[in-house]
């Protein structure tokens, strides 16, 4: 066969299928412009229209563009707004039945891809593989109102029925979500932001049966969200909250928390400047919080958080407290634990709170010696059973118990049980524990600032306690179990050395002191403290000073041993002034007397 004829009849198929294929393109190309300009208006409309339906025309949704593309089966929506008609608003809210949250929503691009459109002409079934939405900006905003009636809402496939069967969405992205919150339930509304956050919907389904299905949240069978190095300032400006990552499924009902912090912008002394009055100052880090079996429904619609249990995973939480600032003079009885619940914005509701290695350290600066004294508690681990603020759990329980394990001072291992009452009005409360063995020079770097004495020797064998109280007040029982205590009260210099006291600190020692408990051929001492809470104590405060009366009556250090201390001291400081002043003056006599002499010398 020719050759030249074989490649003429080539180029003539070759012709022929290009001829075909620009036909194709140029049909399919003038039927998507077509399909544009024919539907575009149509489809916007319904688009709309189903927003204003479903809403009950609380809500409107416009526009810039829209464009259809039949080759790749996507559509791109430009500039999307979706607002809140506030006529519409106002209008419900006289007639009771307006919803608490209000939403407003701007999506700078939003694509669909992989749409099906012979799907949807033949069964009206809607099958979407993918929808992408870009730098949306989503605000919610809450108003808590009064004598709202049950509202009825329509189920998103009553909204869409009139159009399609089925709706399957196989993804939603939504890529740097910017989420703000605005609580109008204060007297200045409290604004939350959030940016960065990544939300994606999978396996969307809606049709007859599955708003029936109660697993599902915004018909999706699983909604993930993530962020990762989150920091916010606090509304005062004092602290930052940042957060490495944070993850939540509502598929699995969890939420993860990774490196969460509550930092504090000032150092101690700083911070301590930026107020008037004493203030404490709180740090908070923890490496893991982790929460199980979420109830996301009664977030989302009941602003109240429940899970079966929540997790801190080693952490460290630290208070300072400044004392050379006047006192607040505010009852604290208001931060009781059951109180300050009851004031929560939100609702809470977790089984049980898990406590694992964790560290906790307390100090306070003392203006008299110009030092600072710490508390530590170190390998923290405890459960809190029945943490909540739910009405209806509260019928069912209105105790919270908690079972504390640590380590005081790095040595002497403690156990508290405590027990609240949350629903008694003068906030009732109870604990009880033991300390091990420890030896009391461990407690010098506290005692020495805070109460200006030391222990020389000391052991402390053990101490049981067995404390109730309320708003008012403790009183309890407690036993201390110590060998060969011996006291060294000291006293501060100009140049802010500790000095001993030693005479005082004889008399102590010999007189007031009970030196072990038992002593020989006595039984074991046991006292009852009885402590009246002043309105500027705190609940921790109010625990730890019940205990500290017992152990300083263990030790026989009584109100009035006590009283009669510090009169020795003081007398003991007097007679060093009258001491000097004495000095002073018989030095100025044989200065006088000299004078006289070397006068008429002189002279």
């Amino acid at each position: 066969m020719d050759v030249t004829k074989i490649i003429s009849k080539n180029k003539r198929r070759l012709r022929w299928v290009l001829a075909i294929t620009a036909s194709l393109l140029t049909l399919a190309l003038l039927v998507t412009i077509y399909f544009n300009f024919r539907w575009k208006g149509r489809l916007t409309k319904a688009i709309e229209h189903t927003v204003i339906d479903a809403s009950d025309s609380l809500y409107h949704v416009s526009f810039a563009d829209i464009n259809i593309n039949l080759f790749t089966g996507s559509v791109k929506i430009d500039q999307i707004t979706l607002r809140p008609d506030l006529r519409i608003y106002e209008k419900l809210k006289r007639q009771k039945i307006a919803p608490e949250n209000l939403f407003e929503l701007q999506i700078v691009k939003l694509i669909i891809n992989k749409v099906n459109p012979l799907k949807v002409l033949k069964d009206r079934k809607l099958d979407i593989a993918e929808i992408t939405i870009e730098n949306p900006l989503l605000t919610v905003s809450y108003t808590k109102l009064k004598n709202q009636k049950p509202r009825k809402i329509k189920t998103p496939y009553q909204s869409i029925k009139n159009i399609l069967n089925e709706l399957k969405i196989g993804t939603l992205l939504l890529s740097d979500v910017k989420f703000k919150y605005i609580d109008y339930n204060f007297r200045k509304a409290k604004i939350t932001t959030i940016d960065n956050l990544n939300i994606s919907l999978n396996e969307i389904l809606i049709d007859s049966t599955s708003s029936l299905n109660t697993k599902r949240i915004f018909n999706a069978e699983d909604v993930v969200a993530e962020i990762s190095n989150y920091e916010y300032t606090t509304p005062d400006t004092y602290y930052k909250i940042r957060i490495k990552h944070a993850k939540i499924s509502t598929q699995k009902r969890e939420l993860e928390l990774q490196g969460f912090g509550l930092i504090p912008r000032y150092n101690e002394t700083d911070f301590a400047n930026k107020f008037k009055f004493q203030q404490e100052r709180y740090a908070f880090n923890m490496d893991t919080i982790y929460a199980n079996q979420i109830d996301f429904k009664a977030l989302l619609n009941g602003r109240t958080f429940a899970a079966s249990s929540v997790s801190l995973i080693n952490g460290n939480f630290n208070v300072y407290l400044n004392r050379t600032k006047a006192k607040r003079l505010v009852d604290k009885g208001k931060n009781f634990p059951q109180i300050a619940l009851k004031r929560l914005a939100w609702g809470l509701n977790i089984d049980t709170l898990l406590l694992k290695k964790i560290s906790i350290s307390y100090g306070e600066y003392h203006p008299i010696s110009k030092g600072k004294g710490t508390v530590h508690f170190n390998d923290l681990f405890g459960q809190i059973y029945n943490l909540t603020n739910d009405s209806l759990a509260l019928q069912k329980n209105s105790f919270c118990n908690a079972d504390i394990n640590t380590t005081l001072m790095g040595e002497g291992s403690l156990f508290v049980h405590l027990g609240l009452n949350l629903t008694d009005p003068k906030a009732a409360f109870t604990y009880y524990g033991k300390l091990g063995p420890m030896q009391t020079s461990k407690m010098n770097d506290i005692i020495r600032p805070l109460a200006m004495m030391t222990t020389s020797s000391g052991k402390i064998n053990g101490m049981t306690f067995n404390i109730n109280g309320n708003i008012n007040g403790a009183k309890g029982k407690l036993t201390l179990n110590y060998s060969n205590l011996n006291i060294i009260i000291m006293k501060k210099e100009e140049e802010e050395n500790y000095v001993r006291m030693g005479l005082i600190s004889l008399f102590a020692n010999a007189l007031i002191l009970e030196r072990n408990n038992p002593s020989i051929n006595r039984p074991i001492r046991v006292v009852y403290p009885n402590y009246k809470r002043p309105v500027e104590s705190s609940f921790l405060n109010l625990m730890w000073k019940t205990v500290l009366l017992g152990i300083k009556e263990s030790i026989g250090i009584t109100e009035g041993k006590e009283a009669d201390i510090k009169r020795r001291m003081d007398n003991f400081a007097q007679a060093k002034k009258d001491r000097e002043i004495r000095k002073t003056k018989r030095l100025k006599r044989k200065s006088d007397k000299l004078k006289l002499l070397i006068n008429p010398i002189i002279k």
